[in-house]
């Protein structure tokens, strides 16, 4: 009788754990639900998603339906997708296939945090955000703006949009 309490007892234990090590994970996490756009000359997405954001590691999921269509795992180096069109790949190497190869490595990242690219070339502060324009003459045309509820980024010489919008 003893035997068997003792074994409830750690079954109920390591099922508490699990729950609370899940709990702590979310927690690093941004919940809201967006917005999201990704339209570059080799793929186009524009539906519901999330942007998560953890200390190392930023992941993107956009559904359409409740289905996942695009996910996207930066961490470390590299770009992983979960939803079929590639498997990982070098954050330089994204860059090159999906955006710009004239983009710093960090660019995708740093879009979706809302932080500033290009070390802060060109930031201009806003009320809830900021500001930057940044023109390399037959490479890229940037505008970038985040505010507290929105990120937008458009590059006219590459054909890209990023947005990311809170709903």
């Amino acid at each position: 009788m003893k035997k068997r309490y003792i074994i409830l007892l750690s079954l109920v234990a390591i099922l508490l754990s699990g729950c609370i090590t899940s709990q702590n994970t979310h927690q690093q996490r941004d919940q809201k639900s967006k917005f999201i756009v990704m339209k570059t000359p080799v793929f186009r997405y524009a539906d519901q998603g999330f942007v998560y954001k953890g200390s190392s590691t930023t992941k993107i999921e956009i559904y359409s339906s409740g289905v996942v269509v695009m996910k996207l795992d930066i961490a470390k180096g590299k770009v992983c997708n979960g939803s079929g069109l590639f498997s990982c790949m070098s954050k330089k190497e994204f860059n090159k296939r999906y955006l710009s190869a004239s983009y710093p490595d960090d660019m995708l990242e740093k879009i979706f945090r809302g932080e500033a690219i290009f070390t802060g070339k060109n930031l201009i502060k806003k009320d809830k955000g900021f500001v930057q324009k940044i023109t390399l003459a037959g490479s890229y045309n940037i505008d970038y703006t985040v505010l507290s509820d929105s990120i937008v980024f458009r590059d006219t010489v590459s054909n890209i949009l990023i947005k990311v919008k809170d709903v």
